[in-house]
């Protein structure tokens, strides 16, 4: 028989619950609910909104800043330890054959010594525009050469001039106050020497191609003194340290020297008599310890010595105490030197170096025991950012650099 296969029934699907409409209390609990997550989203959105506005209104006052006054913009987050090369910003033109340039101590005026034309110190604002120019008394573009100018903390000027063999001094707009004639004497106390007393408003000056020292007493003519007998010296280059000390190079004489004037017997100074106790160290020659024309000094934090040896092709260290320590820069690299001629130090001891034949500037970091490369800017040329025999530096406490760029006209102004 055949197998019949047997139905099984389908078991009868379970009626589905009705759908229960929903209240009209439900309804309106979920309508308020999503108005106020609309409500809470358009908070947010607005606060977002105001967030990227206040940001876009700091942007706007940082680029406005910048325009007004070109400078680095301040870091929001620090960068330490990181060294990269400065960029250019412009130049400064109206000097001729520039050499020297320094900084009033809120960086505000720019102090430039020229060799060409009239000779002057200019000054400059920190935009470039022209403020005023001096020059020794009673001189013409002949009778003078400033070279290098240093600016202390009270802001007064002081300028190495070749032609006069002295060392000038200026209050921070220009009028003259004094004269030194040698590492220990000022001409301010040769003259009290020679008349008993200085009163108060008298006009003096010293012209080493007269060969006499002139004062005026108030009231009265023209006075002359034969000139002070003076050891044989011929001042070049000059810069204040943070402790307020200046150092000068002295290429004249039979040894090429260092030269240190105290700050405690420059702040007094020309209210009293100039008698700096100094210490003096070098000699001519291409040794160890030795100089071919230093031009620079400058000291690091830990009051180490720095000296640019022009005519060795190098850089010099010294201890505090004027000891010798060791060279570096001669050689092949980049980071040589041909002629090294203006120094400055920043805060931070990155040692940089006006190279005149290379046509550039080195940076060096000495906070270690020994300097250490770090990277060199600036080429030879006409244009912008281009430098033809530049010779000098300063820098300022916004990060600007200052380049005296001698063949071109100008002082370069570059910033970090």
């Amino acid at each position: 028989m055949p197998h019949q296969s047997k139905k099984i029934p389908n078991p009868s699907p379970e009626p589905e619950a009705p759908i229960q409409p929903a209240s009209a209390e439900a309804a309106s609990g979920s309508a308020e609910e999503e108005l106020a997550q609309e409500e809470r989203r358009r908070k947010r959105l607005l606060l977002l909104l105001l967030l990227l506005l206040l940001l876009l209104c700091c942007v706007c006052v940082l680029f406005y800043q910048y325009l007004k006054r070109p400078a680095p913009l301040p870091e929001i987050v620090p960068v330490v330890n990181i060294n990269y090369p400065p960029h250019y910003l412009f130049s400064i033109y109206g000097v001729d054959k520039p050499v020297g340039v320094a900084l009033s101590p809120d960086g505000e005026r720019i102090y430039v010594a020229e060799t060409g034309g009239d000779r002057l110190v200019k000054t400059f604002d920190r935009i470039g525009n022209p403020l005023f120019s001096f020059s020794p008394p009673n001189t013409s573009a002949g009778m003078r050469s400033p070279v290098y100018v240093a600016v202390d903390k009270s802001g007064r000027v002081f300028v190495t001039d070749r032609l006069q063999n002295s060392i000038l001094v200026y209050d921070a707009d220009g009028n003259y106050l004094d004269t030194i004639l040698s590492p220990t004497l000022g001409l301010n106390q040769y003259i009290a020497s020679q008349i008993g007393e200085m009163p108060e408003g008298t006009v003096f000056y010293y012209n080493v191609f007269e060969q006499k020292a002139h004062y005026t007493l108030s009231g009265r003519e023209d006075q002359t003194l034969p000139p002070p007998q003076t050891p044989a010296w011929d001042p070049l280059g000059v810069r204040f340290d943070p402790q307020g000390n200046l150092w000068l190079t002295d290429v004249g004489g039979e040894n090429h020297t260092v030269r240190k004037f105290e700050a405690r017997d420059l702040a007094i100074w020309p209210t009293l008599f100039f008698t700096p106790a100094q210490i003096a160290f070098g000699s001519t020659g291409q040794g160890n310890g030795e100089f071919l024309f230093p031009n620079v000094v400058v000291t690091d934090s830990q009051g180490r010595i720095y000296v640019t040896d022009g005519n060795n092709g190098r850089v010099s260290a010294w201890d505090a105490q004027g000891n010798y320590l060791f060279e570096f820069g001669r050689g092949t690299g980049e980071g040589a030197f041909s002629l090294p001629r203006g120094a400055f130090m920043d805060e931070r001891d990155r040692l940089h170096i006006v190279d005149a034949v290379g046509q550039n500037v080195k940076v060096y970091d000495v906070s270690g025991p020994q300097p250490a490369f770090l990277f060199v800017f600036g080429d030879w040329g006409l244009g912008d950012g281009l430098f033809n025999y530049p010779n000098d530096i300063a820098l300022d406490q916004t990060g600007r650099l200052y380049i005296a760029d001698r063949e071109n006209n100008r002082i370069q102004v570059w910033s970090y």
